[in-house]
């Protein structure tokens, strides 16, 4: 998984060329057919990983549940990307550290959705590790810093996570504790996956497409329209607004 930046460009520069009638704002999200979809039209259908941008730079957080909370999965979606992990791994991580619910508390004193340690919460800056944003956001970065230690190596980092870096980092191994072992040993097998893969330090830069729909409405996204002869004024731009 890599960074958003060239995302974020291709958001922003939308935003920017959006008429002065339309809202303002940008939508990237997974269509029914798997692709990854960025454009200034909301989505009419059922998506994924919806995420809505105002003026650049301003995001919008996933829609709110009912009882106002932030879903847990949209949670791990967005500091996954923010930290560069794969969210199956924190789902998984999760699921062995605290069975999804918020309120948990370790015979150790562990809290919250990825039981962080009271030390470790403090460190991260973690003011409430019971509410889900804040523990899975202080989690995420944890691990992060874990597989940048042990060079993205999955079973020394997830090792460190439960046992603690400082022993994990003077053994070079699994400690010889039985809960660390079935710990990494019940992750990994969730996951599925034996290492993480390191992100691409250069992803490919998205190509824009601008036109203006039989509807007369003007349309700036990635993703090209099925006929061009059912569309008006077709162009193609680069993230930085030049027209190819």
């Amino acid at each position: 998984m890599v960074r958003d930046g060239c995302l974020l460009v291709a958001l922003a520069f939308i935003v920017a060329l959006a008429p002065p009638a339309a809202s303002g704002q940008a939508y990237s999200y997974i269509d029914a057919n798997g692709i990854r979809t960025i454009t200034n039209i909301p989505p009419s259908g059922p998506v994924r990983d919806l995420i809505v941008y105002g003026p650049p730079g301003d995001a919008y957080r996933p829609p709110a549940e009912p009882g106002g909370q932030f879903s847990v999965d949209s949670l791990i979606e967005k500091y996954a990307r923010q930290y560069e992990l794969d969210p199956d791994l924190i789902r998984s991580m999760i699921r062995t550290e605290s069975g999804f619910n918020p309120k948990a508390v370790s015979p150790k004193g562990a809290q919250g959705l990825m039981q962080l340690m009271p030390e470790t919460a403090a460190r991260l800056g973690v003011k409430n590790p019971f509410d889900p944003e804040e523990n899975i956001r202080g989690g995420v970065q944890h691990m992060r810093n874990l597989l940048d230690t042990f060079n993205n190596d999955l079973t020394l980092s997830l090792a460190a996570y439960n046992a603690g870096e400082n022993l994990v980092q003077r053994l070079n191994r699994i400690p010889d504790y039985r809960e660390t072992h079935d710990y990494v040993r019940t992750v990994t097998r969730l996951y599925g996956k034996k290492e993480v893969e390191k992100p691409s330090p250069d992803p490919p830069r998205p190509q824009l497409f601008q036109f203006i729909d039989r509807d007369g409405v003007l349309n700036l996204t990635n993703i090209p329209p099925a006929r061009l002869s059912e569309v008006r004024q077709f162009s193609m731009r680069n993230p930085s607004g030049t027209p190819e």
